[in-house]
């Protein structure tokens, strides 16, 4: 992995390096985020004692899962796709146009470039290989469990330097979004599109609770305190209260 987390280094440097002093938190969050999601696909893959060839795909896919994540902030400033464009795809372009994978061997570069463009979506299809919904599935579970941790530190005391990994969105005590709530308490994963403040942010991150693969992952949102901080930023009241057992029954399971 030596080599490709060089060629991603020197991808991501480039932006970093040319960046406004204001700017630069934003691409190092990124930076740091793509490397610890290669961290924790490395543990996911030693806990399904994966041999390291086939284990290669999916950590060359993990650290790469947020190449357009730079493109994207370049261009539009933001990390909202909704508000900018589907940082998914635009990786896949950019590993293309720079030809950041291209000694890999076909086959591999493709399962790679599909769990890139697959990685964000709120449902994976139903017709996709085997292989590619497995590496994808490891690629988000990976990422998710990192992600959580960046934004709930951000989250706990908003600042101006935090409003980009917060998608622009603003703390509105007791305000929730009723369909994003109804997402929880029908043991569904939550949608990006429906959030309108920090509330409907972390009710979509408690739903990822019901869109983990792994046992590994699911151990890491108790162990690293995930849920505990999440129900204790959220308002108090009898439905949010209901939704701690079936989510602790879920990540047991």
């Amino acid at each position: 992995m030596i080599t490709f987390k060089k060629i991603f280094s020197n991808f991501s440097l480039s932006y970093i390096e040319n960046a406004e002093e204001c700017e630069l938190p934003d691409y190092q969050l990124k930076y740091d985020h793509s490397l610890r999601v290669l961290d924790n696909c490395q543990e996911i893959c030693d806990s399904l004692n994966l041999y390291e060839k086939s284990a290669s795909t999916y950590k060359i896919a993990a650290l790469f899962h947020d190449t357009g994540r730079f493109p994207q902030y370049l261009k539009y400033k933001t990390f909202s796709d909704a508000n900018s464009c589907n940082h998914a795809t635009l990786g896949v372009k950019y590993i293309l146009r720079k030809k950041l994978l291209e000694d890999l061997p076909k086959s591999q570069l493709r399962i790679i470039l599909g769990a890139v463009a697959l990685h964000n979506r709120n449902v994976l299809p139903s017709n996709i290989s085997k292989e590619l919904k497995f590496t994808t599935e490891i690629v988000r579970d990976s990422d998710k469990i990192d992600i959580m941790g960046v934004l709930l530190k951000h989250m706990k005391g908003v600042e101006p330097l935090s409003s980009v990994p917060l998608l622009d969105l603003k703390e509105k005590p007791d305000e929730l979004t009723e369909s994003v709530l109804l997402s929880l308490e029908a043991c569904k994963q939550a949608a990006y599109r429906e959030m309108n403040c920090l509330n409907d942010f972390r009710l979509l991150l408690l739903s990822w609770s019901y869109d983990l693969n792994f046992k590994w992952t699911k151990k890491q949102m108790i162990e690293r305190g995930i849920v505990e901080r999440i129900f204790s930023q959220l308002p108090k009241n009898q439905r949010i209260e209901k939704l701690y057992v079936p989510i602790m029954k879920q990540l047991k399971s």
